[in-house]
């Protein structure tokens, strides 16, 4: 029997004894030097695209529990893109990382059925690598539980998880998740995550360690305001974005968790993977990069780390 997600994600979290994720978003434009494209052929960027990826998952594979890989910078390179994607996500688990794919889909019906067999669901093609389906996917539930009901069915058969989107980083996203906030209408966050406790709170849908594998994308915006959902939520993972480059310290992450220092996982991108771009760690190692990065994915774990300990 395939083990429960919140199970095997917080068995990673004592492993590793950090809630440490490393962002995979990779640019181009942004790698080392010695990464760059040598022509404007797809195949050169993808093959930069991809040998950084497995060079970060490498790095960062005995630091951390996880990975999260954004489909969307491997979507502007087409269906080689993706390949590369899909291959990334399996060198990532051949690494003993935990994979999140970060789709953010949110359709219904049929359409909302087949993303979660490209996305969650065990290959039932014989040439398909079964280690290139991610462990759990970001989505976004806007049309309703028809949009991700398909996503939560293919997590609880096969032991992977879904974070819905309820509080994201990006001030943007403000002007809708933020809408309300006043005593006549709560914020609309506070009505999606109502919506994520009902579709996550079946008893078979929660693991042993009593976290359900239905999470929230929930941002620390505000000490109250998360507090708020923590308690909204006891049940579900949370998947936290905005450490690092967006602002988030550990101290504001904290209320993210449970009491006794479970319920969350903190996502840091930019910060680690392009960290010989900063002036603090190429002063440290100069022009290897490899290095930086190792730095800063090692300092940013061990400042999350004192979080799990309650």
């Amino acid at each position: 029997m395939t083990m429960h997600f919140a199970d095997r994600l917080s068995s990673a979290i004592r492993s590793r004894g950090t809630p440490a994720v490393v962002g995979l978003d990779p640019v181009l434009e942004m790698l080392p030097a010695e990464l760059q494209p040598r022509d404007r052929r797809l195949a050169s960027a993808v093959a930069a695209l991809e040998e950084f990826g497995r060079a970060v998952i490498d790095l960062v594979a005995p630091l951390v529990p996880a990975v999260k890989i954004n489909a969307g910078f491997f979507e502007a390179l087409y269906g080689e893109g993706m390949s590369a994607y899909y291959r990334l996500v399996a060198h990532a688990h051949r690494r003993g990382l935990l994979v999140i794919g970060d789709i953010k889909r949110g359709d219904i019906g049929s359409t909302a059925r087949l993303y979660a067999r490209g996305h969650l669901e065990p290959p039932t093609l014989e040439d398909v690598d079964p280690e290139c389906i991610p462990d759990g996917v970001t989505l976004a539930g806007y049309l309703g539980e028809n949009a991700v009901r398909p996503f939560i069915e293919a997590a609880r058969r096969h032991g992977r998880g879904v974070f819905v989107l309820v509080r994201p980083s990006d001030p943007g996203a403000d002007e809708v998740h933020e809408f309300g906030g006043d005593l006549a209408s709560p914020p609309f966050y506070t009505h999606m995550a109502r919506l994520v406790r009902r579709w996550g709170e079946a008893a078979e849908l929660v693991g042993q360690c009593g976290l359900s594998c239905v999470g929230a994308v929930v941002a620390p915006k505000d000490a109250p305001g998360t507090a708020a959902l923590r308690d909204m939520l006891p049940q579900t993972p949370f998947l936290v974005p905005g450490y690092g480059a967006q602002g988030a310290t550990a101290e504001s992450c904290r209320p993210c968790f449970r009491a006794d220092g479970t319920g969350a996982i903190i996502n840091a991108s930019r910060s680690v993977i392009y960290a010989f771009r900063t002036p603090a760690w190429s002063a440290r190692h100069g022009e290897d990069w490899r290095a930086s990065i190792v730095s800063a994915c090692r300092a940013f774990a061990a400042d999350v780390a004192v979080l799990t300990r309650g």
